[in-house]
């Protein structure tokens, strides 16, 4: 059911936030899909767990939630159906229910993808950088350098850097399998002087306290973020998509950007950072188009003075919202998912 201790502990607290009430004693084979419906409208409900701050805080109705709040309400709840039936199907296999009907109850919602757009651009990261303290610094530039989630990094070793390659040798970790990601020179740079008089076996990173990085860098990010006037939505993990941006922002292929996350193709990169290139895909068409017809390229050489201000009236200061898609136009992927129709009253 988990694949490393962190998402052990992940999964415990996913499950004790949303479940910890009525439905864990409701008997297996008298599951039915009223029961996964109470299940949907507690995630609804419930705000988000940001560690130990939010636990009091008031109950929310449907009708409160942004879309983007309720997109990421269903994720919460396809991950504890996903959950649940790894541990019905168990339940089944090893005959502790009679039928296998509390199982085929148990159906994800289809969610709308939404791209990514909080991350970061230069001037951001080194005010971040700026204030945080020397070890969370250190963890900080090696994401940026990187693209690695943060377990990645805290499990990185001495021998890891430069192991065949100009570059580093990440381990397996969650559902990514092993991966090389390489460095430009300013990073590699970074970690050999890291690994600096240090035996193979150390760990690269330790926190300020010299221990091992686990999870107490949440709270000192939160503090960085916090003081350098960044959003507070903004995560450690969004440092891994400010990694991806950056690079297709500077016309690296997708296919390069999902190697080097440890994707095992470019459709999520292309889903949550493709739009980030539009500014990159229009520089490319205006500058790469081989002529067509002489009259019409003359006249377009006579309004060179015209097409450049046109040009530079459209570009927007925030690159992030450049040439935005409007909502109605994205076509939405037809689902083959029949979610009970319990479930989707709740969300809809």
């Amino acid at each position: 059911m988990a694949r490393s201790a962190a998402s052990h502990y992940n999964t415990v607290v996913l499950l004790n936030h949303h479940l910890s009430e009525g439905i864990t004693h409701t008997p297996l084979d008298d599951f039915t899909a009223a029961d996964l419906q109470k299940i949907a409208l507690k995630i609804i409900r419930t705000p988000p767990r940001f560690g130990f701050s939010l636990r009091n805080k008031p109950p929310v109705s449907r009708d409160e939630l942004t879309p983007d709040e309720l997109r990421r309400r269903k994720r919460t709840y396809n991950s504890v159906v996903g959950i649940l039936k790894m541990a019905f199907t168990h339940a089944w296999e090893s005959g502790k229910i009679a039928s296998d009907r509390p199982i085929r109850c148990l159906k994800r919602i289809s969610v709308v993808h939404s791209p990514r757009l909080l991350f970061l651009n230069r001037e951001e990261c080194r005010r971040l950088l700026s204030h945080c303290t020397p070890a969370l610094r250190d963890l900080t530039l090696a994401a940026l350098y990187t693209g690695c989630r943060v377990g990645e990094l805290g499990n990185l070793r001495v021998e890891d850097v430069g192991y065949k390659v100009f570059g580093l040798r990440i381990a397996a970790f969650k559902r990514s399998p092993a991966r090389f990601v390489f460095l430009p020179d300013e990073g590699m740079a970074f970690f050999l002087r890291k690994i600096e008089g240090k035996n193979p076996k150390d760990p690269v990173f330790r926190s300020d306290k010299a221990k091992l990085w686990r999870r107490q860098h949440a709270n000192l990010f939160r503090r960085a973020v916090s003081h350098a006037d960044l959003p507070e939505a903004f995560l450690f993990h969004g440092l891994r998509h400010t990694y991806a941006s950056d690079l297709i922002r500077q016309g690296v292929p997708l296919e390069v950007v999902a190697r080097q996350l440890g994707h095992a193709d470019i459709r999520t990169v292309s889903q949550t950072y493709g739009h980030i290139a539009e500014q990159f895909r229009e520089e490319q068409v205006r500058t790469r188009f081989s002529p067509l017809d002489d009259a019409e390229l003359r006249h377009a050489q006579e309004m060179a003075g015209r097409l450049d201000e046109l040009w530079h009236e459209v570009r927007t200061v925030d690159w992030r919202a450049y040439a935005p898609a409007e909502a109605s136009s994205q076509r939405r992927v037809r689902s083959m998912v029949r979610t009970p129709r319990e479930v989707l009253d709740a969300f809809e």
